[in-house]
């Protein structure tokens, strides 16, 4: 058993040492690092996951997102664990060798699914959760909107046909949040009134959300509410309360794409064919591309747009109403 322990430690420590230049090599690193730990740490029961009896649930989400909306249902029957840190794009998060742990500790796992994680966190979900059971996909349920894009992604995360940035539709997150307490009663029945109670409170909360922001953008000349922004991660505001969404800089559901110069001529003809006065920048990954954008059209950027996950200690209100004032208010300003 000594000599095991001092294996895994010197595989970690090795781990840990390297500078690994090469993504697709980090994260087939990651993959077979996650085994090693699950072995050091004693493996899966063979019986399966283990029993949950009285003891509070154990359950992991992938997003800060994701993480907040489990965390409204579950409270403080369940020990929440986060893999992603705040403020990371979770486009182009890579899996961390102690993830693996954790995913493998779960009895439950929410994750946002349509293709939103990277292939490689994926993966780790698969190899590393004590049952795929406990895997609970959470996009699906929203009713989410179908995309034009095509199912061919870029290495490492493709995107499906339907759109995962669900939370910019209050209505749509109270899906996501019926759909986690379905799961969590499931699994955890004895609290299950309480998640019940809970789901309650924070649907009629989000009602209250999507009033607030329908009456932003309704303060919003109609003739104004066109914009530009990095990806196409707004598609739920304007399916939901009309904004009209031109064009983007990355013509893909994922900021994590390169674009064509073709690409970059729409974009500026886009501006000068319909007088576009912004363009919305995105904080999560500031696009190298806007800068040619600007030059070219003389367009303004409005930076501080934050379209994929949450700030440290940010509540999804927040987050929500932050952004759409961003956007309101540079609309409302245009000439």
């Amino acid at each position: 058993m000594r000599l095991n322990l001092i294996y895994c430690d010197f595989n970690y420590k090795l781990f840990r040492r390297i500078k690994l230049k090469n993504k697709v090599f980090y994260k087939i690193a990651v993959l077979t690092l996650s085994i090693v730990l699950i072995a050091c740490s004693g493996g899966m029961d063979e019986a399966g996951c283990p029993e949950i009896n009285d003891r509070r649930i154990n359950v992991v989400a992938t997003t800060p997102m994701i993480g907040e909306f489990v965390s409204q249902v579950g409270g403080n029957n369940i020990n929440l664990t986060v893999l992603m840190p705040s403020e990371a794009d979770p486009h182009t998060y890579d899996p961390a060798p102690q993830d693996a742990g954790k995913i493998a500790d779960a009895d439950l796992v929410f994750y946002t699914g349509l293709k939103y994680e990277p292939a490689a966190l994926i993966k780790l979900l698969e190899n590393s959760a004590c049952d795929t059971e406990v895997l609970s996909e959470v996009g699906p349920n929203v009713y989410p909107i179908e995309t034009d894009e095509e199912e061919e992604g870029h290495e490492g995360h493709d995107h499906g046909a339907y759109d995962p940035h669900f939370w910019f539709d209050p209505n749509r997150v109270a899906y996501a949040a019926e759909y986690i307490e379905g799961k969590l009663s499931e699994f955890d029945s004895n609290n299950a009134s309480e998640y019940q109670v809970a789901t309650d409170v924070f649907v009629n909360d989000l009602k209250d959300l999507s009033k607030q922001v329908s009456e932003l953008i309704s303060s919003v000349p109609s003739q104004n509410r066109k914009l530009i922004t990095t990806h196409e991660s707004l598609g739920y505001l304007e399916a939901k309360y009309g904004l009209e969404i031109l064009s983007t800089i990355i013509p893909s559901l994922t900021s994590a794409n390169e674009i064509a110069p073709s690409d970059l001529v729409e974009v500026i003809d886009t501006i000068e064919d319909n007088n576009v006065k912004v363009i919305f920048i995105e904080a999560e990954a500031p696009s190298v591309y806007a800068e040619t954008i600007v030059a070219e059209t003389n367009i303004k950027p409005v930076t501080g747009l934050w379209v994929e996950t949450l700030k440290e200690n940010q509540s999804y209100a927040d987050f929500l109403i932050s952004n759409v004032k961003l956007i309101t208010d540079s609309l409302k300003d245009i000439d």
